[in-house]
């Protein structure tokens, strides 16, 4: 490392020292709130929780000197440096549902072993925080910088990117972004995405023993860490009977209890990201396996129960029931992940979350699974499928990070291939970088979700001195 260089690196540890606390501060007001989308209200077009994120995010911009704007409640960016931008940050304030399982409270910034846990820790509140202290940074060292600098932030994320897509329909990105919303080295790849809704509908039928209801998870991109059902018409010994075989056969805690004559199914299993379906358990699978095997009475719902129980097997996180696993050298494997139901009396609405290999963009999916879905008397409502996004490895925005990252870390820079989807994914040339290091898992979407304190200013490091590289 040249003298200079290491000069440079001297005075960014020594300004996030002096501006830690402050960063810890302004990421625990941030997860104080609960920013999960919600309906539409006058000038909160995603819930007002997930507007108070963003303008709590706006006022801090503006006490750091940056002149924040606001884009139609949905969207705030701030610029530094002449116009336009050359390089753009892309992070997201809203959050998914908190769920159970926590050891702190998710909206309660807690700091453990050098460990800050709450939701949005690292998913995408810190990261984000880390970008705006980059920001800043780069600013002191660097009055002056050659090239702009753009930060943009946003509300819905989580539940399909219609903030990033109503901002892009009028703005143009930067012609080098990336987002802080997955993990080093870099992302340079990340597979499509398919969700498609689908249910059925029958007449009510009381012939008992019956299923009179299920409820799985709730967010199509989180592996359902709970699911319930209510039966009739069975002994409670019968049931736990059946309780205990498949909590043994899933790896799913399952459990009955009497209620009123009718009896509580529970099962309980383990949350993770769609994106890497294997690294959670799902509770919504297993239940539906249990009750496919139980005695109840032949009914058109139940038949259903079977059918999803064939079509999408527990362990089965890559389609091959559906007849479409597929894989690819550049992406790797199709993934599925199977995340809400609701079953009534009278019908169920149930969605996949599949994250597609690159060779999925070259077949008609939605048509395959719309044959296997209807083969079981399954309607599938919708068939929109995004395609893989890719930038060349060669690209000298991609070859810049990578290199940041070595020079701090030490370790190789290599470009990654993930199940995610990040605001980059149809910006031509954008990559995800950080926050989350090699080997570690953050809860991401699961119960206490974090990020170290060491990592998050590591990551703030990190982007500082990929600003001054591309902007100053």
């Amino acid at each position: 490392m040249s003298e200079k260089r290491a000069e440079m690196r001297r005075k960014i540890d020594e300004w996030f020292a002096m501006h830690c606390d402050g960063m810890l501060e302004d990421l625990r007001q941030l997860i104080a709130i609960n920013s999960v989308r919600g309906p539409a209200q006058e000038g909160a077009p995603f819930g007002p929780d997930s507007r108070a994120a963003l303008a709590l995010a706006g006022k801090m911009l503006e006490a750091k000197g940056f002149p924040a704007s606001d884009f139609e409640n949905v969207i705030v960016t701030a610029d530094w440096g002449p116009a336009p931008p050359l390089m753009g940050i892309l992070a997201h304030l809203d959050i998914v549902e908190a769920g159970e399982g926590w050891g702190t409270n998710p909206f309660t910034m807690t700091i453990k072993d050098g460990k800050i846990y709450g939701r949005g820790a690292s998913d995408d509140k810190g990261p984000a925080v880390a970008a705006m202290y980059a920001m800043s940074c780069a600013r002191e060292l660097c009055p002056e910088p050659k090239h702009g600098l753009r930060l943009i932030l946003g509300s819905a994320e989580e539940t399909g990117f219609d903030d990033i897509a109503l901002y892009l329909n009028k703005n143009e990105p930067p012609p080098n972004v990336f987002s802080p919303d997955a993990e080093f080295p870099l992302i340079n790849t990340e597979k499509g995405r398919f969700a498609p809704f689908f249910g059925a509908s029958w007449d009510k039928d009381t012939s008992l023993p019956r299923i009179v209801s299920i409820k799985g998870g709730k967010t199509m991109n989180i592996v359902p860490n709970r699911a319930e059902a209510v039966i009739e018409g069975l002994a409670i010994g019968e049931a736990e009977t059946y309780c205990r075989n498949y909590s043994e056969k899933t790896g799913a805690s399952i459990s009955a209890a009497s209620d009123n004559g009718r009896l509580i199914i529970v099962a309980e299993g383990t949350a993770a990201h769609a994106s890497t379906p294997q690294l959670g358990l799902n509770a919504q699978t297993a239940i539906i396996e249990m009750l496919a095997a139980m005695p109840f009475a032949e009914s058109k719902g139940f038949d259903y129960v079977r059918a999803l129980n064939r079509l999408v097997p527990h362990g089965d996180f890559n389609g091959n029931a559906l007849g479409i696993a597929m894989s690819d050298e550049l992406s790797g494997k199709l993934t599925v992940n199977f995340g809400v139901l609701r079953y009534t009396e009278i019908d169920f609405a149930g969605v996949f979350d599949m994250r597609t290999a690159a060779c999925a963009d070259e077949i008609d999916l939605p048509g395959m699974v719309r044959t296997a879905l209807e083969r079981e008397g399954v309607n599938l409502t919708n068939s929109t499928i995004s395609k893989c996004h890719h930038t060349p490895e060669d690209s000298p925005f991609v070859q810049t990070l990578l290199r940041v990252y070595e020079e701090y870390t030490g370790n190789p820079g290599k470009c990654l291939t993930s199940g995610g989807s990040t605001y980059v994914h149809d910006i031509p040339g954008g990559v995800a970088y950080g926050c989350a290091m090699p080997g570690i898992s953050h809860n991401a979407h699961g119960a206490n979700e974090f990020i170290g304190v060491e990592q998050l200013l590591l990551s703030a490091k990190i982007f500082t001195t990929a600003i001054l590289d591309m902007c100053g």
